[in-house]
């Protein structure tokens, strides 16, 4: 729990009203957290991906193109 609590602490910083007795509001609670880790976590992937794929250099295997022009 408190790796989970440093690694989204500013994730998950709603208030949520449940009900230990009833078990009111505890589904909600948990439903939503869900959809704001799968969200986050989403948006990291893509951002790795970006980073991985968005800038590459590759050596080019043809020799380089000589200007025919002579001036």
């Amino acid at each position: 729990m408190e790796v989970f609590c440093e690694q989204f602490h500013n994730v998950v910083s709603a208030v949520y009203k449940t009900s230990c007795r009833t078990g009111e509001g505890v589904e909600e609670m948990f439903d939503d957290i869900a959809k704001l880790l799968l969200e986050v976590n989403r948006s990291r992937m893509e951002l790795e991906a970006l980073e991985q794929e968005s800038f590459r250099l590759l050596e080019c295997d043809e020799p380089p193109v000589q200007d025919q022009c002579s001036c």
